[in-house]
């Protein structure tokens, strides 16, 4: 079913498909997976200790579970994270936090167990991470899990962060054998070590050269709280700045305004030695308060100028947020799913006056579910080269894909512009 906003201006999708699920999940039990031919896997997590995974098979959708050991019976499962390690190869790492209630006992068990391995004679590289488990013993509940990079002594490497009900954001890093907790007195993650709020969420960013991140946090007491850390030698803050709601902060996302693309091999050799340099735009944040209206903040480490997104607070809770250009105009959509059964897509606009009051960001787009919106990601999961929308529901899993007539004639006319502007250099030289 193709679906549009009222205006006939929005988003052409296609509700391509939907898996129902045996039981729900929650805003932290949907993560996608990229294997080495850039196909997206999902691995969608129920309460019910069940994890499946999502994925195209031979074009025909396919949902099957995946057993993943040493998650035992009675075991809820909180959150979920994966991630590829390897651009050329399948070296898939994945992130299960369970808690368990002891039967009779009144008391309850925290895990983090997670899942590596690499056989490269296996038909499948993620049956047999599943059966191949750390499992570390947590004594606090967790929440968010987290991946990203960071620079240790054997170079960039993958770690985990993990909030918990203890006020902290713990790292987890790859040591000799296995991953382990990162001691207190070690800081790659300095501006986590003084929280004041459990963490419901959190994002970071890497500046283009590696030299700089900045990393936002939002917390239950409704807290939003953003630093920039500098990693010239050993990590340092060199700037933070929090703001208070009344309200828990459902999420957070660190993000520049326009999308970039990998330029096109074949005009590399035409470019100027300058345009080579990446330019670094202003970080914006995108801060989703649960039961507020949901406000984009352009350099929140500087000026501060902050813009409410109309309708976000009154579709009843919200729960997740994800950042992508989805209508492929180069510039990024702000995207919020709610427990009001539909998902919000903001687009900054700078139409109509020319006073700079008349820019703001403006609601673009409507998209109504059935049931309410938990989570959200934006990938190639059919495998066309083609990004889908999929929207994980309290019943379910959508798949919402742009009509293939319009991405036929966007293909078309950014081929046209590609050979355009090379020829064009080529008269410049």
């Amino acid at each position: 079913m193709s679906r549009r906003d009222s205006t006939g201006k929005g988003l052409n999708f296609i509700d391509a498909h939907f898996f129902s699920l045996p039981s729900q999940g929650n805003i932290y039990s949907l993560a996608s997976l990229t294997d080495a031919q850039g196909y997206t896997k999902l691995l969608v997590a129920s309460l019910q200790r069940k994890i499946h995974c999502l994925e195209y098979r031979n074009g025909k959708p396919c949902m099957r579970e995946v057993p993943f050991t040493y998650i035992p019976a009675g075991a809820e499962i909180i959150s979920v994270d994966a991630v590829n390690r390897s651009v050329i190869q399948e070296d898939f790492i994945i992130g299960i936090t369970i808690l368990k209630k002891e039967d009779g006992k009144g008391q309850q068990s925290q895990f983090f167990n997670i899942y590596s391995d690499w056989d490269l004679n296996s038909d499948s590289a993620l049956e047999v991470v599943s059966q191949n488990c750390l499992t570390l013993n947590l004594e606090f509940v967790p929440y968010y899990l987290y991946h990203t990079e960071t620079l240790t002594k054997n170079g960039w490497e993958t770690v985990w962060l993990l909030s918990g009900s203890d006020q902290r954001i713990h790292v987890y890093e790859p040591g000799d054998e296995a991953y382990q907790e990162e001691d207190k007195s070690s800081a790659s993650f300095p501006e986590f070590q003084n929280l004041s709020q459990i963490a419901l969420w959190m994002d970071v960013s890497y500046s283009h050269d590696k030299k700089r991140r900045v990393s936002a946090v939002g917390g239950e007491g409704g807290k939003v709280e953003v630093f920039a850390v500098s990693l010239d030698s050993l990590p340092r803050v060199t700037a933070s700045q929090s703001v208070s709601w009344d309200y828990p902060i459902a999420s957070v996302r660190t993000f520049s305004l326009h999308s970039t693309l990998p330029r096109p091999s074949f005009l590399r050799a035409f470019e100027p030695q300058g345009d080579r340099e990446q330019k670094e735009e202003v970080v914006h944040i995108a801060a989703c308060s649960a039961l507020e209206s949901s406000i984009i903040y352009k350099d929140f480490l500087g000026s501060r100028e902050s813009c409410l997104l109309p309708e976000s607070g009154a579709q009843d809770a919200v729960l997740c947020c994800t950042v992508c250009d989805i209508d492929h105009d180069g510039q990024n959509e702000v995207l919020i799913g709610t427990y009001g059964q539909v998902v919000l897509v903001y687009k900054w606009s700078e139409e109509g006056a020319a006073e700079e009051a008349s820019a703001a960001w403006k609601l673009h787009h409507t998209l109504k579910l059935p049931c309410p919106v938990l989570a959200m990601v934006y990938a190639d999961v059919i495998g066309d080269g083609c990004f889908e929308l999929v929207v994980m529901t309290t019943a379910g899993i959508h798949i919402f894909q742009h009509d293939p007539k319009d991405m036929a004639a966007l293909v078309l006319r950014r081929l046209r512009a590609l050979m355009e502007h090379k020829g064009l250099l080529e008269l410049g030289t």
